[in-house]
């Protein structure tokens, strides 16, 4: 293949004929090449056997990632196994493992053991765990550096398209340097000193709910075996007359030797906008259209917050890798004033926080909420036919009962005769207190006489 038929440096950037030519102009602007090489190398160009070395992860007192009943050096060597009975199935290759059971070797023992048999290719084999728990997908790691990385590259392109199909998200295919300059993963470092190249595959995090369905269960390790040897098959363009496939004539993608180092991205996404372009106030949903890019390594994930980022979403995946502009709906909880935010993550998990929007306040009820008062209504009409219903028994037990029916008649008579007698009552202190106040008005009328009789002397004896 020609130069033309480069894809774009960029762990989510998948090969597309529809853009080669733009590809291509990016590789020859931003990547370094040594002349007009492309890959270094073509997969299985002499009538040798392809020699590869399978690297199970871990082993022995390193016992690598560990979640709930899963221990990665165990899960490694089923995968490893797996890859190593299926590759021996095609013609032309000949495959070993660093280990066959659960030993410990140094990172430089497993090298050493793949230089020793002349190995063309390293694959070294792991799971994955993020500090948060958050993160989810495949990657693969490859050199920084030279045809290692482009062979790394063309290979890993494969295997992260085979794993999509699988249905895992892809991390992407990507390079990390430690605090020297050189490869951060010691795998790779030792494997490139050696002269051959190494990629480190992560087929997927244990402690994401998103991945576990794909390792839950030693057939699925096993399918991930398969899966890697029918990546470096197709790499290797090898056929099988066991399986009935010829890949002489796979096209892998040809990826151009950089004469520099090929950094991993250290900034975050270039740009997050978001706009909110529908607010249902009956129900809380809230249509947000998100704008985000980042021309270094894309973008991967997504958060949302309705409460100005003090609480977020779980990790949401980019819905299209090819397009910066996309829209989702959230829901937001009633009786608040939102505030939305959105984070969005690059493929180093980086990220940009966009803009506020607050919305006016919306204050619905919630299903759960008429779920209560609906249950609460029943439940009172419920209580109040039981009165009802008690009620007429009462009745319809007393009607049956003669007896039940004297003691009523009594019972009523005596009420009435104490109502009687309360009336009664209740006139006689009616009608003295009448009395008492015709007392009273007596003696005042009288005392009222008197005292004008008084004035009337009075007056006569100064005239």
């Amino acid at each position: 293949m020609n130069s033309t038929d480069c894809v774009k440096n960029n762990p989510r950037k998948r090969k597309c004929s529809v853009k080669v030519w733009a590809a291509a102009l990016f590789l020859s602007l931003v990547l370094p090449v040594q002349g007009a090489r492309v890959c270094a190398e073509e997969p299985n160009p002499s009538p040798d056997p392809v020699v590869i070395v399978i690297d199970p992860g871990h082993g022995g007192e390193n016992l690598g990632g560990q979640y709930e009943e899963y221990t990665e050096k165990d899960m490694t060597i089923v995968v490893a196994k797996a890859m190593k009975e299926e590759l021996e199935k095609y013609e032309g290759v000949t495959v070993y493992l660093t280990r066959e059971s659960d030993e410990e070797l140094s990172l430089s023992e497993r090298c050493d053991y793949a230089k020793s048999v002349d190995a063309d290719f390293l694959f070294c084999l792991h799971f994955n765990m993020s500090g948060e728990h958050t993160l989810f997908g495949a990657e693969c790691w490859v050199s920084a550096f030279g045809e290692y990385y482009s062979r790394g590259y063309s290979f890993a392109d494969i295997e992260i398209g085979m794993l999509k199909e699988l249905g895992l998200y892809s991390r992407g295919i990507k390079t990390r340097l430690n605090d020297r300059g050189s490869d951060y993963y010691g795998i790779i470092n030792h494997a490139v000193e050696r002269g051959f190249p190494c990629v480190l595959i992560e087929h997927c995090h244990l402690d994401q709910e998103n991945d576990q369905p794909f390792y839950d269960h030693d057939e699925k390790l096993k399918a991930f075996g398969r899966l890697d040897a029918t990546a470096a098959a197709k790499y290797f363009r090898l056929r099988s007359e066991t399986l009935g496939v010829d890949y002489s004539d796979y096209e892998t993608v040809s990826v151009p030797v950089p004469s520099g180092v090929m950094r991993p991205d250290q900034s975050e996404p270039d740009v997050c906008m978001i706009d909110v372009t529908d607010q249902d106030m009956e129900t809380g949903e809230v249509t947000v259209e998100v704008s985000a890019a980042d021309y270094d390594s894309g973008m991967l994930y997504y958060t949302y917050s309705y409460d100005n980022g003090e609480t977020f979403s779980e990790l949401q995946r980019w819905p299209d890798e090819e397009a910066d502009t996309f829209r989702f709906t959230m829901q937001v909880p009633p009786h608040i004033v939102p505030q939305i935010v959105v984070n969005a993550y690059n493929g180093y998990d980086l990220y940009t926080t966009s803009n506020m929007v607050s919305l006016p306040s919306m204050d619905y009820k919630t299903a759960e909420e008429i779920a209560a008062e609906q249950a609460q209504k029943e439940a009172l009409e419920s209580a109040s036919a039981d009165v009802a219903d008690g009620r007429a028994e009462d009745g319809a037990a007393s009607a049956e009962n003669p007896e039940e029916q004297r003691r009523n008649a009594e019972l009523k008579q005596i009420n009435a005769s104490e109502t009687e007698e309360e009336s009664l009552s209740f006139g006689y202190f009616l009608a003295v207190c009448g009395v008492c106040a015709l007392l009273v008005l007596a003696l005042v009328f009288s005392m009222i006489l008197i005292l004008r009789g008084r004035r009337r002397r009075r007056r006569r004896r100064r005239r």
